[in-house]
Protein backbone atom coordinates (compact mmCIF):
# COMPACT_ATOMS: atom_id res chain seq x y z
CA UNK A 1 0.00 0.00 0.00
CA UNK A 2 1.39 3.58 -0.91
CA UNK A 3 0.64 5.59 2.17
CA UNK A 4 -0.67 9.39 1.64
CA UNK A 5 1.23 12.02 3.96
CA UNK A 6 -1.98 11.83 6.26
CA UNK A 7 -2.10 8.52 6.37
CA UNK A 8 1.55 7.84 6.75
CA UNK A 9 1.45 10.36 10.03
CA UNK A 10 -1.47 8.98 11.65
CA UNK A 11 0.19 5.11 11.33
CA UNK A 12 3.51 6.60 12.73
CA UNK A 13 1.38 8.46 15.67
CA UNK A 14 -0.67 5.13 16.24
CA UNK A 15 0.32 2.82 19.17
CA UNK A 16 -1.17 -0.45 20.10
CA UNK A 17 -2.98 1.46 22.92
CA UNK A 18 -6.47 2.26 22.00
CA UNK A 19 -6.85 6.33 21.80
CA UNK A 20 -9.41 8.76 20.16
CA UNK A 21 -8.61 10.69 16.72
CA UNK A 22 -8.87 14.32 18.61
CA UNK A 23 -5.70 12.96 20.75
CA UNK A 24 -3.94 11.69 17.50
CA UNK A 25 -4.66 15.16 15.81
CA UNK A 26 -3.39 17.13 18.82
CA UNK A 27 0.31 15.27 18.56
CA UNK A 28 0.50 15.64 14.19
CA UNK A 29 2.99 17.97 13.69
CA UNK A 30 2.18 19.22 10.49
CA UNK A 31 0.20 22.10 8.62
CA UNK A 32 -2.60 23.77 10.71
CA UNK A 33 -5.09 22.56 8.17
CA UNK A 34 -4.46 18.73 8.14
CA UNK A 35 -4.49 18.64 12.05
CA UNK A 36 -8.43 18.57 11.41
CA UNK A 37 -9.91 15.73 13.11
CA UNK A 38 -12.34 14.95 9.87
CA UNK A 39 -8.95 14.33 8.40
CA UNK A 40 -7.22 11.99 10.88
CA UNK A 41 -10.90 10.08 11.39
CA UNK A 42 -10.64 9.83 7.33
CA UNK A 43 -6.98 8.52 6.87
CA UNK A 44 -8.03 6.05 10.12
CA UNK A 45 -10.72 4.72 8.08
CA UNK A 46 -8.06 4.45 4.93
CA UNK A 47 -5.85 2.90 7.21
CA UNK A 48 -8.47 0.39 8.77
CA UNK A 49 -9.23 -0.72 5.19
CA UNK A 50 -6.25 -1.68 4.76
CA UNK A 51 -6.02 -3.45 8.20
CA UNK A 52 -3.65 -1.94 9.61
CA UNK A 53 -6.00 -0.09 12.18
CA UNK A 54 -8.77 -1.26 13.88
CA UNK A 55 -11.65 0.53 15.94
CA UNK A 56 -12.15 -0.63 19.20
CA UNK A 57 -15.48 -2.81 19.20
CA UNK A 58 -15.98 -1.39 23.09
CA UNK A 59 -15.76 2.09 22.50
CA UNK A 60 -16.94 4.03 19.43
CA UNK A 61 -14.44 6.10 18.32
CA UNK A 62 -11.18 4.74 19.61
CA UNK A 63 -8.51 3.34 17.63
CA UNK A 64 -4.88 1.29 17.60
CA UNK A 65 -2.56 -0.54 15.57
CA UNK A 66 -3.54 -4.20 14.45
CA UNK A 67 -0.20 -6.64 14.22
CA UNK A 68 -0.15 -5.38 10.47
CA UNK A 69 0.06 -1.84 11.39
CA UNK A 70 2.63 -2.28 13.84
CA UNK A 71 5.03 -4.15 11.27
CA UNK A 72 4.41 -1.22 8.77
CA UNK A 73 5.12 1.46 11.68
CA UNK A 74 8.76 -0.58 12.61
CA UNK A 75 9.59 -0.79 9.09
CA UNK A 76 9.08 2.67 8.10
CA UNK A 77 10.35 4.14 11.09
CA UNK A 78 13.26 2.13 10.01
CA UNK A 79 14.03 3.84 6.90
CA UNK A 80 13.51 7.08 8.11
CA UNK A 81 16.99 6.70 10.42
Amino acid sequence: MELTTNQRTALLELTTKSEASIQIAERLRLPKEWRSVSSVNQSLKDLMREGLVQANPLVPGLYRLTIDGTTIKELELGENQ
